[in-house]
């Protein structure tokens, strides 16, 4: 028998989690007041990175104590990369800083990454172009046509089907779950079933905003327009196409 959630099941926990579970925004703040206390001999750009990747961690740590309270896991596993080909719009400032955290990495990982995504762009180049034109302020099916095309994230590696940079992945990325069978997300384009902690981003940008502000007046090149790259959203692959080139 098998004993995995329903979508009916997903409806009823759902309704719960939006009721009883939001967690305390408070949290986010306390997490970079930690980071700004104890970062005495950091330059501004080491501060920004660092609240980057804590925040992150900061939501999946979020999730997974919804998922206690409510009693539930995901069916998600390393390898299945169904999600890998949804459209992923985020913001400037997040596709500047995971460059940023690829950067910081080391030489041999760095360079892999790089190399992965030229060859991404080179390869995909004709269905980008189709994709990265579908407006998702005003198609309602944006969503769908985008998938459909069966472009893949550019940090997918395909033979592995895992994520080059899952450390920092958006946070699309993080907050889409399935609670059901795994075979809902190879059934279908845009399963049902799946469930999306979307309601976290805006702590977690709230948070990021404020760390940004406090450092506007460094003399430091941040590598950052403030507050356009805040507000600035579309999708990942032509805002780090568009970073990209703006390096070379």
């Amino acid at each position: 028998m098998d004993n995995r959630l329903t979508y009916e099941d997903m409806l009823k926990i759902c309704e719960t989690i939006n009721i009883h579970y939001i967690p305390d925004e408070q949290l986010f703040y306390d997490t970079i007041d930690h980071i700004l206390e104890n970062s005495e001999n950091e330059s501004a750009s080491e501060i920004i990175l660092e609240t980057f990747t804590a925040l992150l961690k900061l939501i999946d740590s979020q999730i997974k104590e919804i998922e206690t309270k409510v009693n539930i896991q995901p069916s998600c596993f390393k390898g299945c990369a169904y999600c890998c080909y949804f459209p992923i719009i985020t913001t400037r400032l997040e596709a500047k800083l995971i460059l940023q955290y690829i950067q910081s990495l080391p030489e041999e990982q760095k360079q892999d990454i790089f190399e992965h995504l030229l060859n991404y762009f080179e390869s995909n180049k004709e269905q980008l172009e189709k994709v990265c034109t579908i407006d998702f302020h005003e198609d309602p099916q944006f969503k769908f046509k985008y998938i459909s095309e069966q472009v893949s994230c550019p940090f997918l590696d395909r033979s592995s089907n895992t994520c080059k940079v899952y450390e920092v992945r958006p946070t699309p990325c993080r907050t889409y779950l399935n609670y059901c069978h795994p075979n809902v997300c190879a059934q279908s384009l845009m399963p049902r079933e799946t469930f999306s902690y979307e309601f976290l981003h805006e702590f977690y940008m709230t948070a990021l905003n404020e760390v940004l502000q406090e450092f506007l007046y460094e003399d430091e090149d941040l590598g950052i327009t403030f507050p356009d790259d805040v507000f600035h959203i579309d999708y990942l692959p032509k805002l780090l196409k568009e970073e990209l080139c703006n390096k070379s």
